[in-house]
C-alpha cells in the first residue's frame, strides 16, 4: 500500500482518507514539442482539523495574523515516510460551511515550477547587481574597449571579455576601400584623410553568462554548470547586444543621468550598518523605528536626488547648489518589512545633466519604543562623486525583454530541458537529459492488462523555426532575394498532407552579418553588423543575440574618437558572428543550414541539427506511437523513476512522456513513447532478466532529404 504525506515548513499535514490525490509529471509533450520542463503541481483538499488549524492558522478568522497566504511555504511530499518531491505550498483558501471552516485548498509546486513564479515579470533591467558596473561613455575609452573587452565580476566569479563592443553600428554604412582616402566617410581603410568609423556608432554587448549570473545572483538560483558553462563555447561566446533605443546610447543633447553612491566611508559608531557595494541595508535586532536625513554638498548646478528603499523611490526632489533634500529637522521614517530583522536596502542617487563634484552626507537613526531619540547611534555616510563625463549602466541600456521570456528563449533555441537534482535546477539539451540515464524499469507484471491505447504521435504536417525578427537591412535583403527568412528552417513531415503547421519561435532578433571585402582587393577580416530598417533607417528590433569573436591582428581600421577627428588605426577588434568561431567550421545560431557570412561555405552545425533532429526524426518517423498504459507500480518503482529513464514491457523498450498516479487506489497511468531505433535493453536494478537485443529489419539508415536550398528538411 502507497501512502503520501506532505510537509509545511517541517509539520505534517492531515489529508483526507477519501482524498484522490494524483501525481502527474511530464517532460516534453511530443504533441507540443515547444514546452519547457514543467514538474509536478497539484491543487487538493486538506482537513480544517485541529493540527491543520494550527499549521494554517486559523486562516479563515480575519482577525488572527498568522499564516501568510501571499507567499509560498517550504514543503515536501513523501512516499511512505520516504521524500518523493521537495517544492513549495501555497494556501488558496478557505471552504466554509455554516460560517465554520471545512476544507483548506492548497496547491503543490514542484522546485522547477517555481521559476515562473520568482521571476514574474521583472526585465532585464530590473537586475541590479548590473548596475554596479558602469561603462565611460567617450570616443577614447570606446576606443579602448573595442580592443580589449571588460572584466566583471559576480558573486566572486570573474567573468572575461564581459562587456564588448563588437561592430555593429547602429546609423552608418562601413565599407572598405584601400585604394581611396576620402576624408569624411565610412571607410575603414586607413590613409591619411580623417576618415572610418567614429567610435560612438557602437554599442556595448554583455556576455550572455553574465546575465545567468545577475540572474543567479538576484533571486538565489542554482543552475548546474552542464549547458550554462564557462566551458561550453556554444553558450560562453553568446553575447546580448546593448540596444534599447534607435540611434546613438545619447541624442546630441546631454542627457540626465544617474550616478549612483559608490564606495561608501561609514564612520565610527556605525555597528548597526552593513556596506553592499551602492547600496546598504541596516539590521534592527530590536524591531526599533528607524528614521533618514540626507545632506548634499553640490555646485550651483541642477540635479534631482533620490533615495530608494529596496526597490520603491521613497523620495526624490530637484535642487541647485548645496541642499538638504530630507533635513535633520523633517527626518523621515524608514521602513521595516513585517517579521524580519533586516530593513530594505537604502540607495542614494544624484541625477543630473551637469558636471560637478558632490558629496552626499546621510544619517541613520533609530528610536527605541517609548525612549527619547537617540542621536548616538546614528551615522553619517558620505562619498563624493566627480561627474564629469557621459556613463553607461549596464542595467539601465538592457534591452527591454522580461527575464522569463529571455529564459524561455534560450531554452527553445537549443532545446533545454531543466529539472531540479540535488537543490539545483539542472541544464541540458533533451538528448542530452535522455542520455543521461541507463536505467530502465521493466513493468509487465504490474500491467493491468484489460486496457492499453496505442495512438498516433505527431498531428503536425511541417514545424517551423524562427526568430522573432529578421527586420535588419541585411537580413531583409536576404529574405527578399531567396523569398526564405534568414535563419529560419521549416521542417516537412514528406508524405503527410494533412495537420496544423506549428512554429517555434524565439524572441530574439536575428542579424545577418556582412565580411568587408576591400574594393580594391581581396576579403578583410573585418566582419559587422548594420541596425538600420530596409529604408536604411535606424531600427530597434528584438533583443539581438550574436556571437563575439576576437579578432588579433586582423586588417586594420580606422577608427576616430570624434566625427572629422584624428583617426586611430588599431587591428584588434571584436567581430559579430552567427558562428561561435566564423573562421572554421562551427556550430551557429541558425536553425537551419546557411551560408556562412565570413567563410562563404556552407554551415550545416544548426540549433535543428545539433539540438533538434534526432528528437523530431524519431517523432516524425511512421512507426513512431504513443501507448498508453495503466500498471499498479510498487513504491521501489514509484519513488525511483524519473522522467529521463526508460520503461521496458514485454521486448518493448519507450521513453516517459507523462506518468499519473492516484495514490488512492494505487493505479499509474503511464503515457509512453515507443523506441524505434535498434537497442539492447539495458540492465535495469529492478529487472533480474538477461538483457535482450531488439532489432528491427525495416529500419532504413537514413531517411532525411535535404534540399538544395538549405532551408528545407523532409523526412
Amino acid at each position: 500500500m502507497i501512502s503520501l504525506q506532505l510537509y509545511i515548513e517541517g509539520q505534517e499535514v492531515e489529508l483526507h482518507d477519501s482524498e484522490s490525490v494524483v501525481l502527474n509529471q511530464s517532460l516534453q509533450d511530443v504533441r507540443d514539442i515547444s514546452k519547457v520542463f514543467t514538474d509536478f503541481t497539484r491543487t487538493f483538499n486538506v482537513p480544517a482539523s485541529k493540527r491543520n488549524n494550527k499549521i494554517f492558522k486559523h486562516f479563515y478568522n480575519y482577525n488572527i495574523v498568522g499564516f501568510d497566504a501571499r507567499n509560498k511555504q517550504q514543503a515536501s511530499l513523501y512516499l511512505n515516510y520516504k521524500t518523493f518531491k521537495t517544492g513549495k505550498v501555497k494556501l488558496e483558501g478557505v471552504q466554509l460551511k455554516n460560517n465554520n471552516p471545512i476544507n483548506y485548498r492548497i496547491t503543490f509546486y514542484g522546485n522547477t515550477v517555481e521559476l515562473k513564479d520568482l521571476l514574474g515579470d521583472d526585465k532585464l533591467a530590473n537586475l541590479d547587481v548590473l548596475g554596479d558596473t558602469e561603462l565611460t561613455y567617450s570616443g577614447a575609452q570606446i576606443k579602448a574597449d573595442m580592443q580589449s573587452g571588460k572584466d566583471i565580476s559576480i558573486d566572486a566569479d570573474t567573468i572575461d571579455d564581459a562587456v564588448i563592443y563588437p561592430l555593429i553600428t547602429h546609423t552608418d554604412r562601413l565599407f572598405y576601400d584601400s585604394g581611396t582616402d576620402t576624408a569624411n566617410t565610412f571607410n575603414l581603410s586607413v590613409g591619411s584623410a580623417n576618415k572610418g568609423l567614429v567610435a560612438t556608432q557602437l554599442k556595448p554587448a554583455i556576455r550572455v553568462y553574465a546575465i545567468l549570473k545577475a540572474i543567479t545572483n538576484k533571486y538565489n538560483i542554482n543552475f548546474s554548470t552542464d549547458f550554462f558553462s564557462k566551458t561550453n563555447n556554444i553558450f560562453y561566446k553568446l553575447y546580448l547586444w546593448l540596444h534599447r533605443k534607435k540611434g546613438e546610447v545619447f541624442d546630441e543633447e546631454r542627457p540626465e543621468y544617474e550616478y549612483r553612491v559608490h564606495n561608501f566611508a561609514v564612520q565610527s559608531g556605525s555597528s548597526t550598518l552593513a556596506q553592499d557595494f551602492s547600496q546598504f541595508h541596516f539590521f534592527n535586532r530590536r524591531n526599533k523605528t528607524r528614521f533618514i536625513s540626507v545632506k548634499v554638498t553640490a555646485p550651483s548646478v541642477d540635479y534631482k536626488v533620490r533615495v530608494y528603499e529596496g526597490k520603491n523611490i521613497f523620495f526624490e526632489g530637484e535642487f541647485n547648489g548645496d541642499s538638504e533634500p530630507i533635513p535633520i529637522s523633517e527626518q523621515k521614517q524608514l521602513s521595516i518589512p513585517p517579521n524580519s530583522v533586516l530593513g530594505n536596502k537604502i540607495s542614494v542617487s544624484i541625477i543630473t545633466a551637469s558636471q560637478g563634484t558632490f558629496s552626499v552626507d546621510m544619517r541613520i537613526k533609530d528610536i527605541d519604543s517609548g525612549i527619547l531619540p537617540v542621536t548616538g547611534r546614528g551615522s553619517i555616510i558620505s562619498t563624493n562623486y566627480s561627474i564629469n563625463i557621459v556613463k553607461v549602466s549596464l542595467q539601465q541600456e538592457m534591452p527591454d525583454i522580461k527575464i522569463i521570456d529571455f529564459l524561455t528563449g534560450l531554452f527553445k533555441m537549443f532545446n533545454l530541458t531543466a529539472f531540479y537534482e540535488n537543490n539545483a535546477i539542472k541544464i541540458l539539451p533533451l538528448d542530452d537529459f535522455y542520455a543521461s540515464s541507463t536505467r530502465s524499469f521493466d513493468i509487465t507484471e504490474y500491467l493491468d492488462k484489460e486496457t492499453s491505447e496505442v495512438n498516433s504521435v505527431m498531428p503536425f504536417k511541417n514545424i517551423d523555426f524562427k526568430y522573432n525578427s529578421t527586420g535588419s537591412f541585411l537580413a531583409d535583403n536576404h529574405n527578399k532575394a531567396n523569398l526564405l527568412e534568414w535563419g529560419t528552417l521549416s521542417y516537412e513531415n514528406d508524405g503527410v498532407s494533412e495537420g496544423d503547421s506549428y512554429t517555434i519561435e524565439v524572441p530574439f532578433e536575428h542579424h545577418k552579418f556582412e565580411r568587408l571585402k576591400d574594393v580594391s582587393g581581396g576579403y578583410t577580416t573585418v566582419q559587422w553588423g548594420w541596425s538600420v530598417d530596409p529604408k536604411k533607417e535606424e531600427y530597434i528590433g528584438e533583443p539581438l543575440l550574436f556571437y563575439g569573436h576576437k579578432v588579433t591582428g586582423g586588417t586594420a581600421i580606422g577608427v576616430q574618437e570624434l566625427a572629422g577627428g584624428s583617426v586611430t588605426s588599431i587591428d584588434d577588434y571584436f567581430i559579430p558572428s552567427n558562428q561561435v568561431d566564423p573562421t572554421q567550421e562551427s556550430q551557429s545560431i541558425n536553425f537551419g543550414s546557411q551560408v556562412s557570412e565570413y567563410t562563404r561555405t556552407s554551415v550545416d552545425a544548426s540549433l535543428f541539427s545539433t539540438y533538434y533532429k534526432t528528437y523530431i526524426l524519431d517523432t516524425f518517423n511512421q512507426r513512431r506511437r504513443i501507448s498508453k498504459y495503466k500498471a499498479y507500480l510498487p513504491i521501489s518503482v514509484i519513488s525511483e523513476l524519473k522522467l529521463q529513464d526508460k520503461i521496458q514491457i514485454f521486448n518493448n523498450l519507450y521513453k516517459i512522456n507523462t506518468i499519473s498516479t492516484n495514490f488512492e487506489n494505487g493505479l499509474t497511468d503511464l503515457e509512453l513513447i515507443n523506441e524505434v531505433a535498434d537497442f539492447t535493453l539495458p540492465f535495469s536494478t529492478f529487472d533480474n532478466d538477461i538483457p535482450v537485443l531488439v532489432s528491427d529489419d525495416l529500419l532504413t539508415a537514413d531517411n532525411t532529404v535535404i534540399r538544395a536550398s538549405n532551408s528545407i528538411e523532409r523526412i
